[in-house]
């Protein structure tokens, strides 16, 4: 599990994390049950927006002087 998803699922409590370890030697996580349903869920992708408004480029010729 990456950061981000833990982070996400951690912002909203839909995960749990074994304390009686030290962080440094790693701690277990339990992802809870709506914790699963999210992660089970298709993600949306991530809209296009900017390639969208960008105008297009305009090719320039090779050898032209102006």
């Amino acid at each position: 599990m990456s950061i981000a998803t833990y982070r996400a699922l951690a912002k909203h409590r839909m995960v749990t994390a074994d304390t009686s370890t030290s962080l440094y030697h790693g701690q277990k996580i339990t992802v809870t049950e709506q914790g699963q349903r999210a992660l089970a869920k298709p993600r949306p992708h991530a809209a296009l927006t900017a390639a969208a408004t960008a105008p297009p480029k305009v090719a320039v010729r090779q050898g032209v002087r102006r």
